[in-house]
């Protein structure tokens, strides 16, 4: 037996690997009763764990699966999980005479060659720090210092004391490993191995190359029950996925240390992602929904991005179900797959019956069979295709062959189509206190400053993990992203969102388009009878507030504010948009701030996942301002005393009937600048869109100050705007006796100018036709 707590490899008569897991604790006598049938075999009832708590799936049934919990400082010793044997016995025999209790995690002792360390201890309490210190002619790279924490491992990145005599630099040595190897030339191999009963994950052997990188992922050393945490899932998985796909991430993104890929995948290109879902005895009901409700939240969030995806799912005890056929065009697209988890019934956990077992082995296969067939399937774009395997499992393999053997077959195959490994990302999740690391590590890719492997406490830190995960405020510059968590600032909620002021005139919202243009209303930027000078106009960005100068102003050429003073209307709002070209470009990561997707372009066409190219302007307006209406809308609003406003949002609704529209437009007459107009189309053209009103619900309605705001809509997780907020009836924010059932408010439709935008800012945003 190793030390890991496992068997070395059987092998049955059909000559199938098989891998045993012993589940061994306290002895605990087994209890027998008759049940009128003969023995009836239970376990004790009694059974506990000293500082911590159990949970049983069947009582104390023959087969019934115990499971420890302990706080996150803490592990369950010497097993996490036990099972009721048909002797009537929790644990195996080795394991009787220990009482089951909660330890405390320590770290292990950090290795440096070439240097020194204090203090100088065995092992290392949770909170207690070291010092690193390199012998003269040596320099340091890593953490100067570093901090053991709550799950057994150090905070910071291995510490090596570098002679710059070689090659490649001092590959380091994990704490509690060992290192065989002192040449780094090219060519040379360095091999790890973990001292005490600790998992090596990761690389256990490394190359030189001449590029003067290690081959692999760094080594660590882990206890076997020690997790990793919400925060720390998150971060490496978000930052080994966009390295992918080839974004950057802003300032506020944990710094992962990751170095570029040597291939990335561009826009609307092709990738293709491989779900896994444990579906075994021993995973659960419980656990395999809330595994597939992680699985519908990534393939919503990966979706989100500028490529395109299809997508597979299986679910897998002694044999894998597919539920979603990345090879059929009906069931691979993100919408279809969520669908399919949601309501298929090859979705169930039922679906698999009595058979279950952990075939992790036949799950990669099915996705190695499903690879080859894509092949002839996807030929025109294969050299192009990415692919993706996520795969989640409590750890415990236990029928078919060694799963290893099918990931290698994967990675065979996708190196024989001549793609190197960047072309394939291998992702496993381990959720559950018996993981067995070792064994999982070697399901996912290994590869340089990322990581692929992740042991998670329980399902519902796994869900916590992937909430957090893919954060797109984080991510590159996805226009319409928005942070959305309940902590967040307001500016941070709708990033896009500008103040612009003009010096001795007053002030109007805006939004951002692109780093360097900001869309706004036309009479914001005129004094009623000229043009504000742009030196004269300051743009407020984002939740630090950050002031931008105004390069050029554009002003729509239809605009004219007195166009029909000779019809006694003294402000006609048609055309009522503009653009603002700031001197210098918004840096999203400084300020805070996104873009907000604008319609009718290649960037919101991904946004809303539809095709591009195939997707039109058109389709657009269908899917964004559909009719019947009304459709749900925002847009900010600037509430209180001028002394004191807050800036708040306005849920309103877009009329688009026929019906509604005229409806809500009849009430421009009770404007007091139009009490002399005899027709509302005098003063309410076809741009407009008309928000507000007393029915079903009283919906809000701008105040001063509001005018040049973004009119937007959420899709997909992001917003689009489609309209610019113009004028309102009735300011009911001042006037107290303001008839406030004939409040509304007029926006122009982004739809309708889109000629003008086009030829604007067409350079910088493709626009669709």
């Amino acid at each position: 037996m190793g030390a890991d707590g496992h068997f070395a490899s059987l092998w049955d008569s059909g000559m199938k690997p098989r891998r045993f897991l012993v589940l061994c604790l306290a002895i605990l006598t087994g209890v027998k009763g008759n049940d009128g049938q003969g023995d009836h075999v239970t376990c004790d009832p009694n059974v506990h764990i000293v500082g911590g708590t159990l949970t049983k799936s069947k009582g104390n049934e023959v087969n019934s699966v115990l499971k420890f919990e302990c706080p996150d400082t803490q592990y369950p010793f010497p097993v996490a999980s036990a099972k009721c044997s048909r002797s009537g016995h929790w644990f195996r025999s080795f394991h009787r005479h220990i009482t089951p209790t909660c330890k405390a995690f320590r770290c292990p002792v950090p290795v440096l060659e070439d240097g020194m360390f204090l203090p100088v201890n065995t092992s290392y309490g949770i909170g207690e720090t070291i010092t690193f210190e390199c012998y003269d002619g040596y320099e340091l790279h890593g953490s100067v210092s570093r901090t053991c924490m709550k799950n057994g491992r150090w905070n910071g990145t291995t510490t090596v004391c570098n002679s710059g005599s070689q090659h490649c630099p001092h590959p380091g040595i994990p704490p509690g490993g060992r290192k065989i190897g002192t040449s780094y030339g090219i060519g040379d191999k360095v091999e790890y191995a973990c001292n005490g009963g600790l998992a090596l994950v990761g690389s256990s052997k490394r190359e030189c190359l001449e590029s003067k990188e290690w081959t692999g992922s760094e080594p660590n050393c882990q206890h076997k029950n020690s997790f990793d945490s919400p925060e720390e899932v998150a971060a490496a998985f978000t930052a080994s996925f966009t390295n992918m796909l080839g974004m950057t991430r802003t300032r506020n993104a944990k710094n992962s240390g990751t170095t570029a890929r040597k291939i990335t995948l561009s826009k609307d290109a092709p990738l293709h992602v491989y779900i896994l879902l444990d579906a075994s005895e021993s995973v659960g009901k419980e656990y395999f929904n809330d595994a597939k409700k992680v699985a519908e939240n990534l393939i919503d969030k990966i979706a989100s991005f500028d490529v395109w995806p299809r997508f597979g799912v299986i679910s897998y005890a002694s044999k894998p179900i597919v539920i979603a056929n990345i090879y059929e065009d009906s069931e691979s697209s993100a919408d279809d797959a969520i669908n399919l988890l949601r309501e298929s019934e090859k979705a169930t956990y039922e679906i698999h019956g009595d058979e279950r077992g952990t075939n992790i082995y036949a799950a990669l296969r099915k996705v190695f069979e499903i690879m080859v067939l894509t092949r002839v399937r996807f030929r025109s774009s294969w050299d192009k295709i990415r692919f993706v395997t996520v795969l989640f499992t409590d750890g415990k393999a236990n029928m078919g062959g060694n799963p290893k053997f099918a990931v290698q077959d994967i990675k065979n195959f996708v190196e024989n189509q001549n793609k190197s490994e960047d072309y394939l990302d291998m992702y496993a999740f381990g959720v559950s206190a018996d993981v067995d690391k070792v064994e999982l590590n070697e399901l996912a890719s290994q590869k340089p400053d990322e990581k692929h492997y992740f042991t998670i406490r329980n399902t519902l830190e796994l869900v916590k993990s992937f909430d957090a995960i893919l954060d797109f405020t984080t991510i590159g510059d996805l226009c319409g992203v928005a942070d959305e968590s309940p902590d967040a600032a307001f500016r941070k909620r709708y990033p896009w969102h500008t103040m612009v002021e003009m010096m001795g005139t007053g002030r109007c919202s805006g939004s951002i388009v692109s780093p360097s243009w900001v869309l706004t209303a036309a009479h914001c930027l005129t004094d009623g009878k000229n043009e504000v000078d742009v030196n004269k106009i300051t743009v407020n960005v984002g939740a630090r507030n950050k002031l931008y100068k105004v390069k050029q102003k554009h002003l729509h050429p239809k605009f004219d504010l007195g166009a029909k003073l000779r019809e006694n209307i003294t402000q006609f709002y048609d055309y009522d948009v503009a653009l603002l070209e700031l001197t210098e470009r918004i840096n999203f990561r400084d300020t805070d701030s996104r873009s907000i997707c604008l319609p009718c372009t290649r960037e919101t066409t991904r946004a809303i996942r539809k095709k591009f190219p195939g997707t039109h302007c058109m389709d657009h307006e269908l899917e964004m301002l559909p009719t019947p209406g009304p459709v749900p809308a925002d847009f900010l609003t600037y509430e209180g005393k001028p002394e004191a406003q807050k800036l708040t949002l306005a849920q309103v609704t877009i009329k688009t009937s026929e019906g509604q529209r005229k409806a809500c437009e009849a009430n421009a007459l009770q404007a007091p600048e139009y009490k002399n107009v005899s027709h509302v189309h005098q003063v309410v053209t076809e741009r407009f869109l008309c928000t507000g009103g007393m029915e079903p619900v009283v919906e809000k309605v701008s105040c001063k100050g509001d005018s040049g705001g973004a009119l937007f809509i959420q899709k997909k997780r992001r917003y689009i705007q489609v309209g610019v907020l113009s004028w309102g009836i009735i300011n009911v924010c001042e006037d107290v006796a303001a008839k406030k059932k004939y409040a509304r408010d007029f926006h122009i439709n982004l739809f309708k100018v889109l000629p003008w935008l086009k030829e604007k800012v067409g350079q910088i945003i493709t626009f669709i036709t």
